[in-house]
């Protein structure tokens, strides 16, 4: 099996990086055939795992993590060519804007887009404008994963706003069940196994991503 996933939104603070590091853990404990590539400028999946291995340089690495160059077309394209025949899942932690036009190809090369997001008025909306413009460059089916969901604060008219986004949601692609903010999510890893309380904290939204890329 092979698939190139993207983790993406526009919207900063929605944990792309966070889910991407968690993610490839837990589709490697699944048994998956897994690497990361990190498209970010920022690189901070990349540099998170420099630092891990500076801190512990003889801890064995279950899952690579490489860069991707967007600045030159033809270069992305062939590299992007080249995932397409490798084992497994590659899980690619994209940029929080899409103003490098060469991330098409990008978009384009993806057989799945998860879209971290949270409930509030102005995630929902940058999520809205992310999927419109998005769905212009790839036919990729859509996983939304409500993220950082505080499930003790919320008024009614905020329960009745998620209600109605996930069923706006639901039409566009598949909603994941939430997972919950937590100090525990927060703290991944590039190198470590998922501990008790953060396998909790993913596994029905993760297990519910693993059907979709097992259709």
């Amino acid at each position: 099996m092979n698939k190139v996933i993207l983790i993406s939104n526009i919207k900063g603070g929605v944990g792309k990086t966070t889910l991407c590091a968690l993610f490839c853990e837990y589709l490697k404990e699944k048994g998956f055939e897994v690497a990361a590539c990190d498209a970010d400028i920022q690189a901070s999946l990349s540099r998170h795992r420099e630092r891990e291995l500076e801190a512990d340089p003889k801890q064995y690495t279950s899952w690579p993590i490489g860069r991707l160059d967007t600045r030159n077309a033809s270069k992305l394209e062939k590299y992007l060519k080249e995932l397409h025949h490798k084992d497994g899942v590659i899980v690619i932690d994209c940029p929080g804007n899409l103003n490098d036009n060469n991330l098409s190809l990008v978009y384009r090369s993806a057989d799945m887009i998860i879209i971290p997001m949270a409930y509030d008025v102005d995630t929902i909306d940058a999520t809205g404008i992310f999927v419109s413009v998005v769905r212009r460059m790839s036919r990729a089916p859509f996983v939304f994963i409500p993220n950082r969901i505080n499930v003790v604060e919320g008024k009614a008219k905020e329960l009745q706003m998620r209600d109605e986004t996930i069923d706006i949601l639901g039409k566009l692609g598949t909603v994941t069940p939430r997972i919950k903010q937590s100090v525990v999510v927060k703290r991944y890893s590039t190198l470590y196994p998922l501990d008790k309380y953060q396998y909790a904290a993913v596994e029905h939204a993760f297990n519910k991503i693993i059907e979709e890329i097992k259709k």
